[in-house]
């Protein structure tokens, strides 16, 4: 990798490598009428991996040739239909193709001009004194920037800030700090300078970075004593399910400026959730129960993804008034409605009619840039630069800007009777986000999700409140609240085991949930719940039954030594999630996906890539990313702003399109790709199939089977992929088929009449193309089943339970702790490519001994907004930190025939087994 901090030498001009100017365009006109409908407009993942099909939308440019050196042919990675030999992108990684947004110049893109201006980003390093203005005399003449953007600036320009900069209540909500203001947070940007091009921007920032002159603060202000609000509604949970009494288990939500008062007249609770929440206290402080009570904190922590973020622009203001992003994202929905409606006023000068955004791949994420703020500023830069516009975030920027986990500070009491029974809990949760809102509150509701952990515990509250603070802004990265609340559960749950003077596995084996419970919110538990599984396995693991023989060993070493455990029974999902995929195959045979899902580094273009497999029979040859607009052609709205939104309506969805996440790859993106796969072959393969065998497809429709990519009917001779699409563009059939997904408790499903014929399928959206076409013909469901009306109220309902043994020594010399041993075991389901699995399995480890033991960021004051925190300060976990040669992954035997989301479920307990 190249070191960001070095200047980067002259090149010559380069070949256009995979830009690509063909996609659909957001305009400002169809933007008010889509985007309650999640219908943004992206354009295509080429530049990180695979060429396009080749098809010319309407209005679009035509498409660069393919070249060898960007185009990925089955041969090289793909192995036995369903499975890979490695990684689709993994050569293009390796030999440093350009695939990330830092890859890429404006002189890459076609169309674009070649003058290339930089920015940099001057931000707050103190949030207590007023911020007075900016001083860059220390630069010659030479080195000043060609225009200096202040908070005046943006506001003659009328802009409509996006979600991720709304501030604390009663504070700005602005981009930039306003000069005379104080600014809301550490880290906000509070300039940003324009420069010619990439030598004076890098010799202007050696001078200006670290420089404590250059941005100039006044008094300090006085502080507010009193706490700040919570960003949104404070989230309770609350389940009462006891002898004699029905279950009740509900979801509230309060707007109480003192979060944890149930009993305020202000609190839309209604008289049986706080009588169940009475009862709840009286059953904790029970005489006749023992209990334990503790606060558990946990700190601040960077995403530390491979690459700082980065990306270039331009804004094509004499063509098309295309605004043109490259950038790295998880959130390529969200990025295109947040840019478009950025100018979305009318009395905005800058005039953009549409977004096109070139997504690459993000280097990682973990919702580190999931509605990051940095392609608003992006976006803001080139509206204001003559020219395309490039920043590029070293560590140090990337430190002080980016998106940071929430803090948290948790109070938990577990009432348990003689035998260690878990009759009652209460919780409150306090989660420190930044500056800005960024998911905060949704994040705080996955923690009171997370707050019993995978434990059935009939009587329960969780109050879990987001509130705001001076730090970097804060999101969703690195396990959405699961992590935290995970810490303080499975800690107390281990207290509670002292207490008992009982084996802490026996302890939670006794009251882990089972098929057929319900968790706090009342989803019903009808998968096979395996929590007692791993409690079994992990009990009679040799680290756990050996462990006082060893502790013993230890000793005489002068090594204190110990094994701890902690179960996760984390959600995946996000309760009402919508997904889409497009399966197609070319006249040579070659299947390609095209999917709005984003690869952040979990193996999700790899794993959709083989998922084509399971219907086509063969492995796709190429897979487009990133694509959210693309998927237009469904017709589709969603929300409730619009006519008859409802499952009445054949074009309505609850959720169209969102961002991506770790965990949404095995179960929900898998789901809907084979959903196209089997479309595409029931509609287009088989036809084209039976007109070469000569019979009617309906006669073995339910006879033929795919065998190491080939396909077999009764009695009839073997086709290969490519003889069926030869003969499917003869016929015109379909060669693409588009579907949209919507799993809410369970998957919607619908019929689609296409001829004569009746199909049922799991899907709530679906166009074709028929071969040698351009246009998608929607189909129009019918018979829908829509989700059971109560699973809207439950939240999620998609859980991977995972245990984890981990064993620990601490020199009694140097008293530093080191992990030797983990133990982990995860139910991941249906496993799609088991290296994939265990890559994430591996990495969430890493994550996790961080978490414990390494990583650690202060909030405010003297925290990454200073702008000085890098790599020697902050310390991930590197190869020495991790057990190499003690590190196993079980994943359990399952008859289950989807995968699960296990992004958090293998970094939950990791934490909590180290502090055990």
């Amino acid at each position: 990798m190249r070191n960001a901090m070095e200047i980067e030498p002259p090149r010559a001009q380069e070949p256009h490598c995979g830009a690509d100017t063909s996609h659909f365009k957001l305009t400002r006109r169809s933007f008010f009428g889509v985007l309650g409908a999640g219908g943004v407009s992206v354009l295509f993942h080429d530049l990180a991996l695979a060429k396009p099909l080749g098809l010319h939308l309407p209005g679009a440019l035509p498409r660069p040739p393919s070249s060898p050196a960007n185009f990925t042919a089955p041969p090289s990675w793909s192995g036995a239909p369903g499975k890979a030999r490695f990684r689709i992108e993994g050569l293009a990684k390796v030999t440093g193709k350009k695939i990330y947004a830092r890859d890429f110049r404006a002189r890459d893109m076609l169309g674009w001009p070649t003058n290339e201006r930089m920015a940099m980003i001057l931000r707050a390093t103190d949030a207590t004194r007023l911020f007075v203005g900016i001083d860059l005399s220390m630069l010659p003449p030479q080195l000043q920037p060609l225009r200096v953007i202040m908070q005046s600036d943006l506001a003659a320009l009328n802009l409509s800030l996006p979600f991720s900069s709304a501030g604390p209540a009663g504070a700005p909500s602005e981009l930039l700090v306003a000069t005379g203001t104080k600014p809301v947070f550490y880290g906000q940007p509070v300039a940003m300078l324009i420069f010619a091009d990439w030598p004076t921007y890098r010799r202007a920032k050696r001078v200006l970075q670290f420089n404590p002159q250059v941005i100039s603060y006044g008094a300090t202000t006085p502080t507010t004593v009193a706490p700040p609000p919570p960003y949104q509604p404070v989230n309770y949970l609350t389940r009462y399910d006891t002898a004699g009494v029905p279950p009740f288990s509900q979801v509230q939500v309060g707007y109480e400026s003192d979060p944890f008062k149930p009993d305020s007249p202000s609190q839309p609770y209604n008289s049986k959730a706080r009588e169940a929440r009475v009862a709840i206290d009286k059953s904790v402080n029970a005489p006749a129960y023992q209990r334990v009570a503790g606060t558990y904190s946990t700190q601040v922590l960077d995403p530390m993804f491979m690459e700082p973020e980065a990306g270039v622009a331009w804004l094509d203001k004499t063509g098309t008034g295309t605004l043109n992003l490259v950038l790295g994202t998880q959130a390529t929905n969200g990025d295109m409605a947040d840019t478009l409606g950025l100018f979305s006023n009318m009395t905005c000068p800058i005039k953009v009619a549409h977004v096109a955004l070139h997504s690459c791949y993000p280097g990682g994420g973990f919702g580190g840039r999931d509605v990051s703020t940095f392609p608003p500023l992006l976006a803001v830069a080139a509206a204001l630069a003559e020219g395309p516009v490039r920043i590029a975030q070293d560590r140090y920027e990337q430190f002080q800007g980016g998106l940071k986990q929430l803090s948290s500070s948790i109070n938990h009491t577990l009432a348990f009777d003689a035998t260690g029974k878990f009759i009652a809990f209460k919780s409150q949760q306090v989660l420190g986000a930044g500056g800005n809102n960024n998911y905060s509150q949704f994040i705080a509701m996955l923690a009171g999700y997370c707050g019993l952990s995978g434990y059935n515990i009939k009587q329960a509250y969780v109050d879990a409140v987001a509130l705001p603070s001076k730090g970097v802004v804060a999101g969703s990265m690195r396990g959405f609240g699961g992590p935290q609340a995970s810490f303080a559960v499975e800690t107390l749950v281990d207290e509670a085991a002292v207490m008992l003077g009982k084996d802490p596995i026996a302890v939670r084996l006794a009251n882990v949930l089972t098929t057929g419970d319900r968790t706090i919110t009342g989803v019903p538990l009808t998968q096979t719940m395996t929590l007692d599984v791993i409690c079994k396995r992990a009990m009679s693991h040799p680290l756990w039954t050996q462990r006082a023989a060893v502790k013993q060993q230890k000793a005489a070493q002068h090594i204190m030594y110990g094994v701890g455990f902690a179960l996760a029974n984390q959600a995946y999902g996000t309760g009402t999630d919508g997904v889409m995929a497009e399966v197609s195959i070319g006249p040579d045979g070659l299947l390609t996906v095209r999917t709005n899902c984003v690869d952040m580094g979990n193996g999700s273009a790899t794993s959709l890539a083989i998922s084509t497999a399971s219907y086509a029979g063969n492995n796709a040859a190429q897979i487009e990313m990133g694509d959210a607009g693309y998927f237009n052609a469904l017709q589709m709205v969603s929300g409730y702003d619009v006519p008859n939104p409802n499952w009445t309506n054949p074009a309505w969805t609850a959720s169209f399109s969102m961002s991506s996440s770790a965990c949404l790859t095995a179960f929900h993106q898998v789901h809907v790709t084979e959903q196209a796969a089997r479309v595409l072959f029931q509609t287009g393969l088989l036809p084209a199939a039976a007109a070469i065998w000569n019979v009617p497809a309906s006669r073995i429709a339910d006879k033929c089977t795919w065998q190491n990519g080939l396909l077999y009917g009764p009695s009839l001779p073997q086709l290969n992929i490519a003889q069926i699409a030869q003969r499917l563009y003869q016929m015109q059939l379909p060669a693409g088929a588009m579907v949209h997904g919507l799993y809410q408790g369970r998957w919607v499903s619908a019929t689609y009449t296409i001829g004569n014929k009746g199909n049922v399928w799991p899907i709530d959206g679906l166009s074709l193309r028929n071969a040698g076409s351009t246009t998608w013909q929607p189909i129009w469901r019918t018979n829908v089943v829509p989700p059971d009306p109560l699973a809207k109220l439950y939240g999620r309902s998609l859980y991977a339970p995972s245990g984890v043994l981990i064993a620990v020594e601490i020199p009694v010399a140097t008293m530093q702790p080191k992990v030797v041993a983990v133990e982990m075991i995860v139910d991941a389901g249906r496993v799609v490519q088991p290296d994939l699995l265990m890559g994430q399995a591996e990495g969430g480890i890493a994550m996790g001994i961080g978490y414990a033991l390494l990583e650690n960021l202060p909030l405010e004051a003297g925290g990454a907004g200073d702008g000085r925190w890098n790599l020697d300060r902050y310390h991930v976990a590197l190869a020495t930190d991790l057990p190499l040669n003690a590190m196993n992954i079980t994943t359990l035997p399952t008859t289950e025939t989807t995968g699960k989301g296990i992004a958090e479920a293998v970094l939950c307990p990791i934490a909590p087994a180290i502090g055990n």
